[in-house]
């Protein structure tokens, strides 16, 4: 068996208790299940292999959205300290584009709770919404607009504990179904020196730290990537 663990905390290093961290299959079903302790720590034992996702949160859609984790490397122990607040960032992705500067482009789609909250109140519904819910308002808008708007600033970027440079955002649109439309961003970053210094072999850990101003939410997602960069013929 392979132990995943780690500390859930909010975004002052406060240790969260009885948050839930799971471990979903491609289908999003639960694999695996615990919660944190009074020190905000957890444990998982699971299968070897590598799995879609893991995600941590505690009171949510209340005080705070979810932190996810993606594509788990679980072929030896690996850490994983999710850090919660009322951000969420949803949907990792990360290449290297061919025949351009050596560089990373990286998608996420943020989610803000405050403006959930507020889109939904605009629309007459309840939050979360019900499918039923929206199904019946679908027509009254094209725009899911519950994103944060973000900067360069707003954004840190981390592989394998080193910071890297933003070299450009983009605000883009993404097809959510129907006649809907939700925003993602699409942003660009320098390649880590060195970042062989990852625990899990092959893999680097590349974290999305992200702001809103205008609400004080903060919010944090990651993904684990083989290192491409590493590799002679990425080109």
């Amino acid at each position: 068996m392979i132990k995943i663990y780690g500390k859930v905390t909010d975004f002052e290093g406060n240790p969260v208790e009885e948050a839930t961290v799971v471990i979903v299959s491609k289908e999003f079903e639960v694999l695996y299940q615990t919660f944190s302790d009074a020190d905000g720590k957890y444990n998982l034992n699971v299968n070897e292999g590598n799995y879609i996702a893991l995600w941590a949160c505690k009171d949510y859609a209340v005080k705070n959205l979810e932190y996810w984790a993606w594509n788990i490397p679980a072929y030896q122990d690996l850490e994983v300290n999710p850090r919660i607040n009322g951000l969420e960032v949803y949907a990792v992705n990360a290449w290297m584009p061919q025949g351009g500067l050596p560089s990373m482009q990286i998608y996420f789609r943020p989610m803000s709770l405050k403006r959930s909250k507020e889109f939904s109140q605009r629309l007459g519904i309840g939050f979360p919404p019900s499918a039923d819910e929206i199904r019946n308002v679908s027509n009254n808008f094209s725009i899911i607009d519950i994103a944060p708007n973000l900067t360069k600033g707003d954004i840190e970027v981390i592989i394998d504990n080193q910071t890297v440079k933003v070299l450009e955002i983009n605000k883009v649109k993404e097809a959510a179904g129907g006649n809907q439309s939700i925003y993602g961003y699409l942003i660009q970053t320098a390649l880590p020196v060195n970042s062989k210094t990852s625990r899990n072999s092959g893999y680097s850990q590349i974290r999305i730290i992200i702001s809103d101003r205008e609400t004080g939410e903060k919010g944090e997602g990651c993904l684990f990537c083989k290192r491409i960069w590493e590799m002679n013929n990425w080109m």
